[in-house]
């Protein structure tokens, strides 16, 4: 993520994490896992939103009232985050985390990490689940499991839960569908919310699942050797040519995920499982991506742009295409 934090006009910035230094030395670190309350406060996300009227001025002068739209504001300073039809929901950030507590069991959520981006049109927050997965055939190599909320105030999200698995020694984002089961889970901005708890309450069980399917996996690809022309022919087919010719950005991809498959962090350019590795690194570390006008508008001043645009690549977008693709070559 960037520095595209939101910062309070005292300066301090809508972010806390015990598992990261703070960006761009924004935010605050803390010794230890926070519980709701706590993480709540220290990341300073104890706003709420509104859905406010719309009002214009007719011809002669007047305000009338827009009908099919209302503005999402913050209650704490008015900010208008987006403009949404009178249907549109609201999921304040109290929910968000109770919602988190429902998973973990009452009173037993732990946070590592919550903030908010964008002046708070993206509130996210990060829990460790319990249990680590080592490899077989190198314990040393250890994947941590994480559960991460997203929710928006714009409209951009529905509430999302995702098993982001890191990889421990690089870092790397191992976010990917295994078969049947999916990484993720939306909840959408509708009446119904409340309802969607009970179902959601089941979320846990079904991550412990799809985490025991990721260890059989990351032991399958860790075993399997390959060679020089399947190398070749893995990166041809996660990133293939568009016309006749190779261009020289689908090269450099190709050679940069060539490069990390021997050199990434934690990898040896030997097996599958660091083919795997050599992609994540790729899209959450190094990717380059085009940056839209929007983008360069709605950021926050000096924020790290391209940092913050591949982050919501690599979990939402293009990057977290390009995993999906590169998992599911490797196990065909």
């Amino acid at each position: 993520m960037a520095h595209n934090l939101t910062i309070r006009e005292n300066g301090s910035a809508e972010f806390f994490s015990s598992v990261t230094a703070a960006w761009h030395n924004k935010g605050v670190v803390t010794a230890s896992k926070q519980n709701t309350q706590d993480g709540m406060t220290v990341a300073q996300l104890n706003w709420g939103v509104k859905k406010s009227p719309i009002f214009t001025k007719d011809k002669e002068g007047n305000w009338i009232q827009i009908q099919d739209r209302v503005a999402i504001q913050r209650e704490d300073n008015d900010r208008v985050l987006s403009t949404m039809s009178p249907s549109y929901e609201t999921i304040q950030n109290v929910q968000m985390a109770e919602f988190g507590d429902a998973l973990a069991g009452a009173g037993n959520a732990h946070w590592e990490t919550m903030g908010s981006i964008d002046g708070g049109r993206i509130v996210f927050m990060q829990m460790e689940l319990e249990g680590s997965m080592f490899l077989k055939s190198n314990p040393d190599d250890k994947t941590v499991k994480k559960l991460l909320l997203l929710n928006s105030h714009d409209g951009s999200h529905a509430l999302m839960g995702m098993l982001t698995p890191i990889r421990v020694v690089c870092q790397n984002t191992l976010n990917a569908a295994l078969g049947n089961h999916s990484n993720q889970f939306k909840i959408y901005h509708r009446k119904n919310y409340a309802s969607k708890k009970e179902y959601a309450a089941k979320v846990l069980g079904l991550a412990y699942a799809y985490y025991d399917d990721l260890q059989l996996v990351m032991d399958q690809l860790a075993e399997q050797q390959v060679t020089k022309t399947y190398v070749e022919g893995f990166v041809n087919a996660l990133i293939p040519s568009v016309k006749e010719e190779v261009s020289t950005r689908t090269e450099n991809r190709r050679s940069q995920i060539t490069d990390l498959f021997a050199t990434g962090k934690g990898n040896n350019g030997e097996t599958k499982w660091d083919l795997f590795n050599a992609v994540t690194e790729y899209v959450d570390h190094h990717s380059v991506g085009r940056l839209t006008n929007s983008r360069m508008e709605r950021s926050e001043a000096l924020a790290d742009i391209e940092m913050e645009a591949r982050f919501e690549r690599s979990l939402l977008g293009s990057g977290a295409t390009l995993k999906q693709k590169a998992l599911n070559l490797l196990l065909n």
